[in-house]
């Protein structure tokens, strides 16, 4: 069992490291895409129209043809960079930020799996005998893995069918499959994850139910306050 316990560390850590990757890229591909727009953008404008403008200026005439010249090259070079760049933000730094934001999202889910901390309903942990309830929580891991692992098997075939298809994105030149593949492997770690879960039931993780948490302290929060208020 610590074997087992090892590997989903392990896990879970390369998981929090690679959300984590993937939201500061997103992060730097947002901050590149502004910056784009409303700094670099704006420079190459403004030396455009100066260098534009220089040949007809007293200063070109003073200094001479060779000031023309120079002023001539940046603005012919500022252009073609211009042009390779193209105006407005990096026209493909939206598609992979929504790229990124979609594979930290499913890293995040697999760590909140992992923790615990998914919303669930509590009817059973209300109703049922707290005698079952432990046999309840095993049947239930076995439930969720059957349910991944049913889902990694979708979408290995749906991933497949898009090799197959060769779809690309025509943005970002990117096979499509290339960024379908977190699901398979998002599907198959949290279907490991409660399997073992299930073959284990004390790696379990004890449920993290932040709504309850909060309603439970807003309410004693209100009844002291009440109770403050009666005195």
């Amino acid at each position: 069992m610590k074997f087992v316990e090892r590997i989903l560390n392990t896990l879970s850590f390369g998981e929090k490291w690679a959300g984590g990757i993937c939201f500061l890229l997103l992060t730097l591909l947002m901050i590149a895409d502004v910056s784009k727009r409303e700094v670099i953008d704006k420079v190459i404008g403004w030396t455009l129209d100066g260098t534009e403008a220089y040949p007809n200026t007293g200063v070109a005439g003073f200094i001479g043809d060779w000031s023309v010249y120079i002023a001539e090259s940046i603005h012919s070079g500022t252009s073609s960079f211009t042009e390779w760049m193209g105006l407005g933000g990096i026209i493909w730094a939206q598609k992979l930020s929504l790229y990124f934001m979609l594979w930290g999202g499913l890293f995040g889910s697999a760590l909140a799996s992992a923790k615990g901390s998914h919303l669930r309903p509590e009817i059973a942990d209300k109703v049922l005998p707290k005698t079952i309830l432990h046999y309840v929580k095993i049947i239930e891991q076995w439930v969720i893995a059957i349910f991944f692992l049913f889902l990694a098997y979708l979408s290995v075939i749906y991933v497949l069918e898009s090799i197959s298809l060769d779809e690309v994105n025509p943005v970002t030149e990117i096979h499509l499959w290339k960024v379908q593949l977190i699901f398979p492997y998002i599907f198959i770690s949290m279907g490991f994850r409660h399997l073992c879960y299930g073959i284990f039931p004390s790696l379990i993780p004890s449920d993290i139910n932040e709504a309850t948490e909060a309603l439970e302290l807003a309410e004693k929060e209100l009844s002291e306050s009440n109770s403050g208020g009666n005195r």
